[in-house]
């Protein structure tokens, strides 16, 4: 099941074209944060993620990395 989550998680991550802030995508996904947090950062350890901190209050922000990050705008 924990496999799912995370293509689920990566899945809408893919779709959005930049970062999102993890409490948005906590609400949209209808997973308490810290569940999410956890996915979030599995998915970082495996390279699909990037998590960095956001300027507004501290946020958490998430934004996945697609084929573009790694081969540059010859996609």
């Amino acid at each position: 099941m924990f496999g799912r989550r995370k293509d689920v998680v990566y899945k809408v991550l893919s779709t959005k074209k930049r970062a999102v802030a993890l409490h948005k995508l906590s609400a949209e996904l209808e997973t308490p944060a810290p569940a999410l947090l956890k996915t979030v950062k599995e998915l970082e350890s495996e390279g699909l993620v990037e998590v960095f901190y956001g300027v507004d209050k501290a946020s958490i922000m998430v934004r996945a990395k697609t084929l573009e990050d790694y081969f540059g705008s010859e996609v």
